[in-house]
């Protein structure tokens, strides 16, 4: 009997069709949790819907999706009217979303955007407390869950790529109730060893799952560490507290590794390409000088070398006369300018001492003139006085009669001045005589 083989696309259009054809399928309300969500720039929005137990994938296209009343976050819980059908390019089954309500935001969402504003608010996520992550680490710290594919894929990433740093694992819970009081204690220790980065590492999950990366203390123990910190917890739509805190977040653990080392194979072939650049730039620099050495040997002067002293000798001369022309050229002119100053300084000294001699004659003119006028003031005035000297004169009261007493050289002009027998002298116009006292009345 000959066997029939159908093409993979036959089979995923035929169970595309018994599922569109179940009736039961063609309208389902139906309420979960949204993660992985994704808004298309098309406007289509991708999703998945989820519960504790199990999780589906949901689209909503853009003429659905714009009557949508409010802002669809990851962690919200919301109320959905879809079809059921198979994407059978993929080969996987999807909702086909046609309304969505609001079921209530999860608790835990409330309390990550509750406590990323306040960390934000805090400055804890401020990129000016960022650490610069080592180019070339010596030794990277990895914590993370003991034999888990997001360390395995660190540590296999890490050893790819840069093979020569050492590595240090220590393992950690990274789920369950509590498990962030152990990351805490681990991380305080590991940031006084003294290492060049530390990874912090987990794979993806739900909100709930990767609670104990948005825990408060934790936050707060990355943002006082010393030794420069890569979050690489869930995959690339998730996000933690402990992303923003970190000083660098990558989408993966494998990208947290690739972020956490240099490309060894792209260094060596960084150092080749440099070294070949540098050997052509070397070969090519000393062609140049071999070249330009080659012409100054066959350059005509090192074959005559006499012929730089002549031509320098030459040089010398020529500047030696231009220099004395120059000095003597000067000489001559400063010559010139001294006579100049000379023939005016002499001009000006006679028509100076003119001048002075001309103000000397105007001054002894005016002087004689004052003299003339004072002494004529002064002969006046000494006439007038001397007549009024002479009508004051006790002469001129001689001259009608009267006579001066005197004794001892003193005027007596009362006869209480004088006793009997004294001698007195009396002064006339004419002349003088001696008296002696006899009696008086």
């Amino acid at each position: 009997m000959e066997r029939r083989y159908v093409t993979v696309s036959a089979l995923n259009k035929y169970i595309k069709s018994k599922i569109d054809q179940d009736t039961q399928l063609q309208r389902i309300l139906i309420k979960g949790e949204i993660s992985n969500f994704k808004h298309h720039g098309s406007g289509h929005l991708y999703f998945t819907l989820k519960d504790e137990n199990s999780r589906i994938n949901a689209v909503m296209f853009s003429s659905k999706a714009s009557k949508v009343s409010f802002q669809v976050e990851n962690g919200m819980k919301v109320l959905i009217d879809a079809s059921v059908s198979v994407y059978d390019i993929a080969g996987t089954y999807q909702l086909y979303v046609n309304t969505m309500e609001q079921d209530g935001i999860g608790n835990l969402f409330l309390q990550f955007e509750k406590l990323k504003k306040q960390l934000s608010a805090e400055g804890l996520f401020d990129p000016n407390y960022k650490k610069a992550i080592p180019k070339y680490p010596s030794k990277i710290a990895v914590i993370s869950a003991n034999k888990s594919a997001a360390l395995m894929d660190i540590i296999r990433t890490i050893q790819l790529r840069f093979p020569v740093v050492r590595v240090v694992v220590f393992p950690v819970p990274v789920q369950g109730k509590d498990a962030y009081q152990e990351i805490v204690r681990t991380l305080k220790y590991v940031d006084s060893l003294h290492f060049s980065t530390i990874i912090i590492g987990r794979g993806g999950g739900s909100l709930e799952d990767l609670w104990n990366f948005n825990e408060e203390v934790l936050a707060r123990a990355m943002f006082e560490c010393k030794t420069p910190i890569i979050s690489g917890v869930g995959h690339e739509v998730d996000f933690t507290i402990c992303d923003f805190v970190a000083d660098a977040r990558a989408a993966t653990p494998t990208a947290a590794a690739s972020m956490a080392t240099p490309d060894l194979v792209e260094l060596q072939q960084t150092v080749n390409t440099t070294m070949y650049t540098l050997q052509t730039l070397m070969k090519q620099k000393i062609q140049i000088h071999r070249e330009k050495c080659k012409a100054l040997q066959s350059f005509y002067l090192f074959n005559n070398p006499e012929k730089i002293f002549e031509d320098k000798q030459a040089k010398l001369l020529f500047l030696e006369e231009q220099l004395h022309n120059t000095f003597t050229k000067e000489l001559s002119y400063q010559k010139q300018k001294v006579d100049t100053l000379l023939q005016k300084f002499k001009y000006q000294s006679n028509l100076f001492i003119v001048n002075q001699k001309n103000s000397i004659q105007q001054y002894e003119k005016q002087l004689d003139s004052t003299f003339k006028h004072i002494y004529k003031n002064n002969q006046e005035k000494y006439n007038y006085l001397m007549h009024r000297l002479h009508s004051l004169s006790p002469l001129k009261t001689l001259e009608r009669g009267y006579a001066i007493v005197t004794k001892e050289d003193v005027v007596i002009t009362s006869k209480k001045q004088l006793e009997p027998e004294q001698e007195i002298i009396i002064r006339f116009k004419d002349g003088s005589v001696k008296a002696v006292i006899k009696q008086g009345e």
